[in-house]
């Protein structure tokens, strides 16, 4: 039984509750227990801890060593890596290469998946297959738009629908969605990483970009001094194939353009064949039931999925995706003579984009600059990594490549090159501000109707065959009166110029992207910076093209295999950074010597595209 000098009362000698002291009792000296100090509890007993064996100096070193440690691992977390000289939109969770903190922290834990993931009978309400109305502000203002929603009635021949009121952006959404799940299911050749429902960009506008394109839907009564809503036209077409990837993006971008310009303005043709990541199904099972649902009308809906094999090495390529693109513009070739939509108004502008990562506000922007400043066609500015994409096809307005073809080895790693025959792009360029160019394509391209209606009658088309014999000589390839073998959206360029529809311009913050990793990097939309007096927004229009402009001709063979600078007789001028000839700059060279240079001993091809 232990005293009550040791760690406490014996159980018979336990005081009652009246008799327990709460005094401090008398402290022992400190050599009659040498490793223990007195403690004691509110009763006043007394409690022995042991104390440390360690001198304390010593400890105060470890604890310093501990709090230093703490705080290189905690700076470590946060570390950044070293700066590739781009703009990088990862995290810090991204780049966990560059940090050992975050890197032992991944390798030890790892999350836990969500109760639903494990336990199919958890599902949450939004993997429901009816509308999750849980987040609706039911306050909020619907659409007061004529358009009408429409569910196809199955089965019924001809088509009946059910029609109601327009969905807001979240009905919208939360009706694909499931959708978009249940094909994914059904379809195994869906890649699993592709989250149908995840869009990169964000699924809405914010307020200051509603003001900005306010104008597209309404116009400024001066009289009544309000805006009233005004009736376009949009004609939104693409030819693709393996999109999958994107089409998360693409249904929200056709969402809420649908939701903010109103569905009845939208005419949607799209054709898709050759993939095989499942892109023709989703579209072929998702995308018209989802127009419809969100007010487009059937007329405007004209979608081709799962189209057959092109046999390439049959076919010349450039003839053959002109006749593509020729099927994209069929429904609206097929209203003429009228020329008029669906509805029977008048068209505002065609819209035609690649495979590539889009938002609605991309598209907004490009109509924007469009209209606000009175251009013939708005491209924007395609990536393929740090490099610009559609390099054959773009030429500035001194007739130039935008930037020099192929990259030779030692500038690879190197920022590239733009514009170097043309100064003053290259500065608006640089302060995101749209400039002219005399063409264009850039993964998005915006072009007025006219030129594609009599009597001008535009269409995709490749060169006039040559017709020359395999063994013909070069000097025979640069006769004034074979045309350049370019490609079949870049005369779209060339026709416009020749027939006075010049005022086309790039808006470079538009970044169009191919890939997934680069449309997280570098394809969010920019604007101009406004606090720059010198640099107006407004673009000072050139009415005479160029000169001569650069040609790098397309085999006229069949097949896709060939490279059209192979072909290419030299670098360009202006491509190792030497002026180009036909630069107004150059005040060395007169006008016709600056039209000749060109066409010099080396045998180099400078193509008049205006030549009678």
């Amino acid at each position: 039984m232990l005293s009550s000098s040791g760690l406490g009362l014996g159980l018979a000698q336990r005081p009652s509750p009246s008799l327990i002291s709460f005094s401090r009792p008398p402290s022992r000296p400190s050599s009659a227990r040498p490793n223990s100090s007195p403690r004691h509890n509110m009763a006043g007993l007394s409690l022995s801890v042991p104390r440390s064996r360690l001198p304390r100096s010593l400890n105060r070193i470890l604890g310093i060593a501990l709090l230093l440690a703490l705080a290189v691992f905690t700076l470590n977390l946060s570390r950044a890596p070293p700066s590739s000289g781009v703009w990088d939109a990862s995290s810090s969770v991204d780049r966990s290469d560059h940090s050992l903190g975050l890197a032992l922290f991944r390798r030890f834990w790892k999350p836990r998946k969500p109760s639903w993931l494990r336990d199919a009978s958890k599902t949450p309400n939004y993997l429901s297959h009816g509308p999750n109305l849980s987040r609706l502000n039911r306050t909020a203002p619907r659409r007061t738009s004529r358009g009408v929603s429409r569910i196809s009635v199955p089965g019924s021949n001809p088509e009946e629908f059910v029609t109601g009121s327009l969905p807001t952006i979240e009905e919208a959404f939360a009706r694909l969605h499931p959708r978009l799940r249940e094909i994914k299911e059904l379809v195994p050749k869906i890649p699993r990483e592709h989250e149908l429902w995840s869009p990169l960009f964000p699924p809405f506008l914010t307020k200051d970009q509603m003001e900005r394109f306010k104008h597209l839907k309404a116009e400024w009564d001066e009289d009544e001094e309000q805006w009233v809503e005004v009736e376009r036209r949009w004609y939104l077409v693409t030819v693709c194939r393996q999109v999958a990837g994107m089409l998360a993006d693409w249904f929200s971008m056709w969402t809420v353009l649908a939701d903010f310009l109103g569905p009845e303005s939208l005419v949607f043709s799209l054709l898709e064949g050759g993939s095989d990541d499942g892109s023709g199904e989703l579209l072929a099972m998702a995308m018209r039931d989802h127009l419809l649902f969100i007010g487009v009308p059937p007329a405007n809906i004209h979608i081709r999925t799962l189209l057959p094999p092109v046999d390439w090495e049959q076919h010349h390529r450039i003839e053959l995706l002109a006749d593509m693109r020729n099927a994209g513009m069929k429904p609206f070739y097929d209203t003429l003579p009228a020329g008029l939509s669906p509805d029977g108004k008048p068209w505002t502008g065609i819209i035609w984009y690649n495979d590539v990562y889009l938002s609605a506000s991309h598209f907004l922007e490009i109509m924007h600059q469009h209209m606000s400043q009175g251009a013939d066609m708005t491209c924007g500015w395609d990536h393929a990594g740090k490099w610009f994409y559609d390099g054959w096809v773009g030429r500035d307005m001194a007739g130039d490549l935008y930037t020099p073809f192929p990259v030779r080895e030692e500038d690879q790693d190197l920022p590239q090159k733009l514009f170097p025959s043309s100064p003053r792009t290259k500065d608006r360029h640089n302060r995101l501000l749209p400039y002219q160019v005399f063409a264009g394509w850039n993964g998005i391209a915006l072009m007025r109707p006219d030129p594609f209606l009599p009597p001008y009658n535009v269409r995709f088309r490749r060169g006039a065959p040559t017709n020359l014999p395999p063994d013909a000589p070069h000097n025979a390839i640069l006769s004034s009166e074979v045309e350049c073998q370019a490609s079949e959206s870049a005369f779209i360029s060339w026709d416009f110029w020749k027939y006075g529809f010049g005022r086309i311009m790039v808006v470079p913050g538009v970044h169009a992207t191919y890939g997934k990793d680069d449309a997280r990097i570098r394809g969010w939309l920019e604007f101009p910076n406004p606090e720059e007096p010198d640099w107006p927004e407004q673009v000072e229009w050139d009415d005479e093209p160029p000169r001569k402009v650069r040609c790098h001709d397309w085999p006229d063979k069949p097949g896709k295999g060939w490279w059209a600078w192979d072909t290419a007789l030299v670098i360009p001028e202006g491509a190792d950074d030497k002026p180009h000839p036909a630069t107004p700059s150059d005040e060395a060279a007169g006008p016709d010597e600056m039209g000749d240079a060109a066409d010099d001993e080396r045998g180099e091809k400078a193509f008049n595209p205006f030549a009678d």
